[in-house]
Order: C-alpha cells, then structure tokens, then sequence
C-alpha cells in the first residue's frame, strides 16, 4: 500500500468532513442517542471547520494511498486529537497509526509534554495500544459518550 501522510489541503476540507461522517455513522452513531448523533454532526459543520483552521484551532492531516483519502486526523491547538477517522476497507492496515504518529510528533514539535483525546467506547482499544490512559470514567456529553484519555510525550 502506497500510504502518505500529510497536511490536508483546504480544498480537501469538504471530503474529509465527509469521510468523518461517514466513518461515524458506520461505527459510532449506532450506539448514540439522537442528541449525541446530531451534535457530532453539528460539529463537522464545513464553515465552522473552515473559520477553525484558517484561525490555527484545528490543523488536518489526510491519509492518502495514491490519490484517494482514506483517513483523516485533526489536533486541536496542538494537544487535543479531535478527530481520527479511516475508512472501513483500511482498518488494520496502518493508517490510522501512521496519522495518530505524526500528530503526536507535531505536539511535540509545539513543546507539549502531553496530548489528550476524547476517545469514543469503539476507539478506545486502538488509543490504549498507542500508550493512552484514562483519566477518568467514561462520560456522555450532548450524547456523545467518551473516554478522557491522554499520553505524555
């Protein structure tokens, strides 16, 4: 597999968001309330994601093998993964790691000693086997639950 990681390009914005999308409600939604699918879904909203990029909030990645964009990863003020999509046919085949690797490298990059994520009950396994922890019980938000984790760097 040819697989590149990079910055995504603005003009990738609207097709990441819709892999986001996609991937979430193929493997979260499922075990979401109504309230917790559209707040999610709220937050992918394009010109909210446009105004947090272009302010340096939130700064993508693409997985890429050849020209098609197969995951994406957003960091949040370079210490908070906000978002960690692949899509499904590339599950266990190192995108998602190869994503998770350079940002945590650009938190690192910003001088942070730590990163945090908000990690749904389905990705939890895949942040523990990358050396993320718990910090506290699981928790339902808008109906989005999640698992408070972080890594130090």
């Amino acid at each position: 597999m040819d697989l590149k990681i990079k910055p995504l390009p603005a003009a990738h914005l609207p097709a990441a968001l819709a892999l986001c999308r996609e991937v979430f409600l193929e493997f979260e939604a499922p075990d979401y309330p109504p309230e917790g699918i559209a707040a999610f879904l709220d937050f992918l909203e394009p010109g909210q994601m446009r105004r947090m990029t272009a302010s340096g909030i939130l700064s993508f990645w693409g997985a890429y093998c050849g020209k098609r964009l197969i995951g994406v990863g957003a960091l949040r003020e370079a210490r908070h993964i906000s978002l960690l999509f692949v899509r499904r046919e590339m599950h266990r085949k190192g995108a998602g790691t190869a994503l998770m690797r350079e940002m945590l490298a650009c938190c690192a990059e910003a001088g942070e000693t730590r990163v945090t994520v908000h990690a749904a009950p389905y990705g939890e396994p895949f942040y523990r086997a990358l050396g993320f922890s718990p910090t506290a019980p699981e928790q339902c938000q808008d109906g989005i639950t999640y698992i408070p984790m972080e890594r130090k760097l």
